[in-house]
This record gives structure tokens, sequence and C-alpha cells, in this order.
């Protein structure tokens, strides 16, 4: 049987942030300030440093989660994992419609002096594969599972 590594939800940011194009797409979630989404930042980083992450998007009736963790997960020490749940699915709807070609996690804040109203920092994070699943589709005691149920 396979030891679970031992998680925290990392879940401070405000909203997300997606762009990209045909070929690059940024999940970007958005902390009130620079100075806290480089403390968050750093906080992940510091566990997974040089990690690449999967993403995955659970959509319910009336909102999705979004729920990002790194490939490789420690056993002997706490892991971080990106997790956020939003009542909004526009926003879903939109970067699922135009999704595709590789992907990348970055931290951003609120800049409403930018017609995104938001900057991102420069450090990303990779990410392996992007799920777009239905809540009944998720897997009872996988990642995703423990992550939204908060069995961690």
């Amino acid at each position: 049987m396979q030891e679970r590594a031992p998680l925290v939800r990392f879940s401070e940011f405000l909203g997300m942030g997606y762009f990209g194009d045909e070929r690059e797409h940024v999940v970007a979630p958005i902390f009130d300030s620079r100075y806290n989404a480089e403390k968050g930042w750093a906080r992940v980083m510091e566990m997974h440093a040089g990690a690449q992450f999967h993403a995955a998007f659970v959509e319910h009736p009336s909102k999705y989660e979004f729920i990002a963790y790194p490939l490789g997960m420690d056993p002997s020490r706490i892991n971080y994992v990106i997790y956020r749940s939003f009542s909004s699915l526009a926003s879903l709807q939109k970067f699922k419609g135009t999704y595709g070609g590789r992907t990348f996690i970055k931290f951003g804040w609120q800049d409403i002096t930018k017609p995104e109203k938001f900057d991102v920092l420069a450090q990303y994070a990779p990410v392996d594969a992007v799920e777009f699943l239905s809540a009944d589709s998720v897997v009872a005691g996988s990642m995703i599972d423990r992550a939204c149920k908060n069995n961690l």
C-alpha cells in the first residue's frame, strides 16, 4: 500500500486569472497584493522547488474547484496543494473553451492599472496536464478527491 503524503490545502488567493494563446496557457491564482503573491509563491516553492504540477478543474452545477498538486509528493513531510472553490462558472467555461497546448502556473495580484486587472510574477511552475472533471467523475480516494473533501 502506498503511503499517503501529508497535505495542506493552500487557498489564500482571491480569484483566478486565465490567459494565453493556442500554444501556451497560464493559470494564475490572484492575490490582493504583490507582496502576498510573492509570499504565497515562496511558501509553495519552498516545498516543491522545480516541481511539475498536475491541475484539475472539478465542475459542480453552480461552482467549480481548482486543484493543482506537485507530481513528486514526499510522504515524510507536509506537501502544499493549491486549492480554491469558486461560485461562478463563467471564467472556467471561457478558459475551457479556449484551452489547448502547454500550461503553467504563475501567482498574480490585483492591479487595477492593467486592462486585465491583474499582473503576474515572472516565476512559474509547469503543468503536466489539465483535467476538466464533473464532480461525479472524481475517483474516491484520489489526490483530487482528498483535496476537494479536505481529507488531508
